[in-house]
C-alpha cells in the first residue's frame, strides 16, 4: 500500500503537551505514538462532554493499529504510561474506601451495609465477562482497555454469556447496557457507559473484529494500517539518547494533575464548536457522503458517518490537551480553528486506512477499492473525461499532480476506466 502517513502539518499545529511526546519520533512511529496517545487521553478527561446530534458525547474513542508481526506497532505501549498513575491512584482510593466500609460492617453487624466494588481505570482484556460489567458499573468516569495483542479482545467476543460486541457498540454511544443471567440470577444495568480502546494486532488477530463490519462494530474504530517492512534499528544504548519512558512518565504526572482537577469540578465542562466550524464540518461530511452515494459505494457509509463522531471527539481531546490551566476554564469551552483543522486532517487520513482494512478480509467491488480522495474525484468525472479535467478537480482539492496521475493509474488498474487515447479516458 502507499504510505498513508499523517500529514506533517498535523504535528506542526498540535498542542504543546502532545507535540512534545511526538518529537522524538518520525514516520510510522510518530503516527502510532500520536494516535495511541490521543486514544489514551480520551480516557483521562472526566466531567467533559459535547453535544453532537442532540446527544451528549464524552471524548472516549476506539483505536486499532494493525500490521504484520515485528513491524514496530508495539511503540504504542509508551502511551499507556499517560494513564497508569491515574489507574494506580484510582485503585488505591477505591481500596481505602472499601476497607473503611468493611470496618463499618464489623462495627454495625446488625445493619446491611453494601460495600462498593473496586474501581479501576485500566481494564485488562483477559478479564471475564461478568467482571467487565462490574468494573463498568463501578467506574462512572469510564475505563480504558489497552492491549497490544488484539486476539485477547477477539477471544472476549467468543465468550458464552453476554455479547461483548454489543457492549462495545453501545459504550461507543453511551447507550444503556443491560443483561440478565438466569443461571445465577444476575442483572446488570450500566447507564451512560464510557469506554476507550487502544488495540494493536496482526490482520489475522483482528479478523473476528473485522467480521463484525455488518453489525456496526467495525465503523466505530479508528483504524491505522501498514504493511511495509521495517529496517533494523540501532538497539545499543548509544542508539537513542533520549529516555522515552521518562518523557511519558512526566507527561503522566501532568495528566494526573489535570484529571484530578476535572474530576473534582462541581459542574462538567461543555465542549463546543463555533458556528463556522459546524458549517465546515457539515459541508465536508455531506460532500464525502454524497460522493460515495453517487458512485454506489454505500457499504462504507456507516464508517464515514461515524468518523464524524470520532472527529468531534478528537476536537474535544485536542482542546483539553491544549489548556494550560484547568482551573481557569468555566462551564464551556470552544474549539480553536487549529485543533478543528487538525482533527479534520486526521479523519481524512484514517478514513483511507478504514477502507484498506475493510478490503483485506473480503471481496469488495471496484469502487470500494478507492480511497476517499479517489472516490470524490471519480464521482465528479463524466463518462468521457480527460487528464486535464482530473488535474483541474484535483487542484481545487490541493492534490499534487503526481498523485492525480497515480489516481488515473489506479482507476485503470481496478477496472473502472479505460484509456481511449493519449490523455483521454472512458468510464467502464
Amino acid at each position: 500500500m502507499e504510505k498513508n502517513l499523517l500529514k506533517d502539518e498535523i504535528f506542526t499545529n498540535l498542542p504543546e503537551r502532545i507535540k512534545e511526546l511526538t518529537k522524538p519520533f518520525s514516520g510510522r512511529d510518530r503516527d502510532i505514538v500520536f494516535l495511541s496517545s490521543m486514544a489514551v487521553f480520551s480516557a483521562c478527561l472526566p466531567n467533559v462532554y459535547g453535544v453532537y446530534h442532540r446527544n451528549r458525547l464524552t471524548p472516549h474513542v476506539f483505536l486499532l493499529i494493525t500490521a504484520p508481526a515485528a513491524s514496530g506497532k508495539g511503540i504504542m505501549e509508551k502511551s499507556k504510561k499517560l494513564i497508569e498513575k491515574i489507574h494506580d491512584v484510582t485503585i488505591q482510593g477505591s481500596l481505602t474506601e472499601i476497607e473503611v466500609c468493611k470496618q463499618e460492617q464489623k462495627r454495625n453487624k446488625k445493619e446491611k451495609i453494601n460495600c462498593p466494588e473496586l474501581e479501576i481505570k485500566i481494564l485488562p482484556g483477559n478479564v471475564s465477562s461478568s467482571k467487565i460489567y462490574r468494573h463498568m458499573q463501578s467506574s462512572p468516569q469510564g475505563l480504558l482497555i489497552f492491549e497490544t495483542e488484539a486476539d485477547t479482545i477477539s477471544n472476549m467476543l467468543k465468550q458464552d454469556w453476554g455479547n461483548f460486541s454489543d457492549v462495545l457498540r453501545k459504550a461507543f454511544h453511551h447507550e444503556t447496557i443491560s443483561i440478565s443471567r438466569e443461571i445465577d440470577e444476575k442483572f446488570f444495568e450500566i447507564k451512560d457507559p464510557k469506554l476507550s480502546l487502544v488495540l494493536s494486532g496482526t490482520p489475522g488477530q483482528i479478523a473476528p473484529l473485522i467480521s463484525s463490519q455488518e453489525n456496526g462494530l467495525f465503523s466505530r474504530f479508528i483504524f491505522y494500517y501498514f504493511d511495509e517492512p521495517t529496517f533494523w534499528k540501532d538497539v545499543s544504548p548509544d542508539g537513542d539518547q533520549m529516555d522515552i519512558n521518562q518523557l511519558f512518565e512526566n507527561a503522566g504526572d501532568s495528566t494526573l494533575i489535570n484529571y484530578n482537577k476535572l474530576i473534582n469540578r462541581q459542574t462538567p465542562v461543555e465542549f463546543k464548536l463555533t458556528k463556522e466550524q459546524w458549517a465546515k464540518f457539515n459541508e465536508t461530511m455531506n460532500f464525502a457522503v454524497s460522493s460515495l452515494i453517487s458512485i454506489h459505494n454505500t457499504e462504507i457509509l456507516p464508517t464515514i458517518k461515524r468518523k464524524g463522531v470520532i472527529m468531534f471527539r478528537f476536537c474535544m481531546i485536542l482542546t483539553f490537551i491544549r489548556i494550560e490551566d484547568i482551573d481557569e476554564i468555566g462551564n464551556e469551552i470552544y474549539c480553536t480553528d487549529d485543533d478543528f483543522n487538525t482533527a479534520l486532517a486526521i479523519i481524512k487520513t484514517t478514513i483511507d486506512h478504514s477502507i484498506i482494512v475493510s478490503s483485506l478480509f473480503k471481496e469488495v467491488s471496484k469502487v470500494q477499492k478507492l480511497n476517499m480522495n479517489e472516490s470524490i474525484i471519480f464521482s465528479q468525472l463524466n463518462k468521457h473525461f480527460t487528464r486535464k479535467q482530473v488535474l483541474d478537480i484535483g487542484q481545487t482539492m490541493k492534490i499534487p499532480e503526481r498523485t492525480l496521475d497515480y489516481m488515473i493509474y489506479r482507476f485503470t488498474r481496478v477496472g473502472l476506466i479505460t484509456k481511449v487515447s493519449n490523455g483521454n479516458f472512458q468510464k467502464l
